[in-house]
C-alpha cells in the first residue's frame, strides 16, 4: 500500500512527543530527586505520592480515552486534545519544578496537588496524542513508519529533559529558584511544539463514534484481547524497569561514582543511541516483525545490566558502551511500545465485535503509566529503607542498593516483559487476515 501520509504529517506527529517526552523524562529522572535533596521531602512520601497518582490514573486514562473517542469537532476527536491540553501541560511543567518557599509549611500539600494535576494533564494529551496511531493510517507498516518518527522524536525530547536540566539550573545559579526558572522555559518549549502538532496532524476520515458501545461494553470487548492484556503487561513491566534505572542513575552518580553531573552524561550516551536507533529498527520491522524486535533488544537490556552489576569492580570507563548496549535495547522497546499497540484495537474489533480504541489506549496508557509510578516508588523506597540520607555520606548500604537499583531490579524486569511478549500472537501475516475479515470496518 502506498504511504498516504505526507511529510508534514510524520513530523508534525513527532514534534508532540518531543514536548511531551522532555517533562516525561525530567519528571522521571530528575524530581525525585529535587524533592528530597532540594525541597527536602521524605523518600518514603514521594514514593507514596507516586503510588497514589497512578491508582488516580487507573480511573482518569480509561475514562479519558472514552472521552476522546465520543468527542466530536471540526477537527476530529483525538486531534483537539493536542491542542486543548497544551497549555495545562505546559503548566504543569513549571509547577512541578517551582515549590513556593512561602508555602515551607504546606511544602507537602503542594507537592501533592502540583504532582496529581501533572498527571491529569499528561493524560489529557497523551491518551488522545498516542491514539492517533490508529486513526492517522490504516496500514500495518506505515503505522510503525508512523511510530518510528514518533518514537525518534520522543528520544530527541528525552535527550533534552535527561541532559539539559541540570545545565540550564546550573545556569540560573542553581537551587530553588533556579529550578523554577528552568521549568518555566521548558513549559514554553512544551507548548509551542504541542500547538505545532495540532497543527500538522490530521485523522483520517472515519465514523469514531461506536453507536451502542458503551463503557462497560468497551471493557467486555478489552477483556477479551489477549494480545492486548500481553502487549500491556510486557510495557508495564518495561517502563517500570526504565523507572527504576532513571529514578537511582542521578544518586548513583552521586554517591557511588562520585559525580553527581556524570548523569547528564551517562544520559545523553543512552537517549542519543536510542534515538538513533529506533530508525533502524523501523526500517528492520518489515523483515523480521515487531515482535522480534522487542526480544532481540531485551537482549541488549539484559547484558547491559549484567555490566553495570560488575562495573564497580571493572574500568569506570566501561560505563559507555554499556549505554550504547542499553540504548540499542531501549530503542527496541521504545519503538515496539506503540507500534504495536494499533494491531492489538484490531485484533479486538475482530473477535469482539467493537472497536474501542480510545478506551484501549486510555488502559494502555494507565499500565504503562502504573509501571513508571510502581518503579519509581520502588526505587525510593528501597532507598529509604537502606538508609538513605541527603547530602551526607552514604553508607555501604546504600551504594549497595544503589548498584542493584541500577542493575539487578530492572534487569528482573526486563525478563518478567520478555516472558510476556514471547507469547504475543500477532505477526504481518495475523494481521493482513484481520483486516481482510473486517474489510471496511477497519477505517
Amino acid at each position: 500500500m502506498a504511504t498516504t501520509l505526507s511529510q508534514k504529517n510524520y513530523l508534525g506527529y513527532g514534534l508532540g512527543d518531543f514536548g511531551q517526552n522532555i517533562l516525561f523524562q525530567s519528571s522521571i529522572i530528575y524530581l525525585g530527586k529535587f524533592y528530597t535533596d532540594i525541597i527536602g521531602i521524605d523518600p518514603a512520601w514521594i514514593a507514596g505520592l507516586f503510588l497514589l497518582a497512578r491508582l488516580w490514573d487507573g480511573i482518569n486514562d480509561p475514562l479519558m480515552g472514552f472521552l476522546a473517542q465520543r468527542t466530536q469537532s471540526k477537527w476530529g476527536s483525538y486531534r483537539p486534545y493536542l491542542l486543548w491540553a497544551a497549555f495545562p501541560l505546559a503548566l504543569s511543567m513549571f509547577l512541578l519544578f517551582y515549590v513556593p518557599e512561602f508555602l515551607e509549611g504546606y511544602k507537602y500539600a503542594y507537592v501533592a496537588i502540583s504532582y496529581l494535576f501533572f498527571s491529569m494533564a499528561f493524560t489529557a494529551f497523551n491518551v488522545p496524542y498516542g491514539t492517533l496511531t490508529a486513526v492517522m493510517s490504516p496500514d500495518y507498516h506505515e503505522r510503525g513508519k508512523l511510530t518510528g518518527y514518533r518514537m525518534t522524536f520522543a528520544m530527541l525530547g528525552g535527550i533534552v529533559g535527561a541532559t539539559l536540566i541540570l545545565p540550564t539550573v546550573n545556569a540560573f545559579g542553581g537551587g530553588r529558584e533556579a529550578y523554577a526558572w528552568t521549568g518555566a522555559l521548558f513549559g514554553i518549549i512544551i507548548l509551542l511544539t504541542s500547538i505545532g502538532s495540532f497543527m500538522t496532524v490530521r485523522e483520517k476520515a472515519r465514523i469514531t463514534i461506536q453507536n451502542g458501545a458503551s463503557f462497560l461494553k468497551g471493557f467486555d470487548v478489552l477483556k477479551k484481547n489477549r494480545p492486548f492484556w500481553l502487549l500491556s503487561l510486557c510495557f508495564a513491566a518495561c517502563f517500570a524497569a526504565y523507572a527504576v534505572f532513571a529514578t537511582s542513575i542521578p544518586y548513583y552518580c552521586q554517591y557511588v561514582l562520585g559525580n553527581e553531573d556524570l548523569a547528564s552524561w551517562i544520559l545523553l550516551a543512552l537517549t542519543g543511541i536510542t534515538a538513533l536507533g529506533i530508525p533502524f529498527w523501523a526500517s528492520l520491522s518489515p523483515k523480521i516483525g515487531k515482535r522480534m524486535i522487542f526480544l532481540i533488544g531485551a537482549l541488549g537490556y539484559i547484558l547491559a545490566y549484567i555490566g553495570l552489576y560488575l562495573l564497580p569492580s571493572l574500568p569506570p570507563s566501561l560505563i559507555y558502551p554499556l549505554m550504547v548496549i542499553h540504548g540499542i535495547g531501549n530503542a527496541a522497546a521504545v519503538y515496539t511500545s506503540w507500534a504495536i499497540l494499533p494491531d492489538t484495537i484490531e485484533y479486538g474489533q475482530w473477535k469482539g465485535g467493537e472497536r474501542v480504541e480510545g478506551l484501549s489506549y486510555g488502559i494502555y496508557g494507565f499500565c504503562f503509566k502504573a509501571g513508571l509510578g510502581l518503579g519509581g516508588a520502588l526505587a525510593l523506597s528501597w532507598l529509604d529503607s537502606s538508609g538513605y540520607v541527603a547530602g551526607a555520606e552514604q553508607t555501604a548500604a546504600v551504594k549497595d542498593s544503589l548498584s542493584q537499583l541500577v542493575s539487578l531490579i530492572p534487569m528482573g524486569l526486563i525478563i518478567i516483559a520478555a516472558i510476556a511478549l514471547w507469547f504475543y500472537p500477532i505477526d504481518s501475516k495475523m494481521h493482513r487476515r484481520i483486516r481482510e475479515e473486517l474489510g471496511k470496518e477497519v477505517l
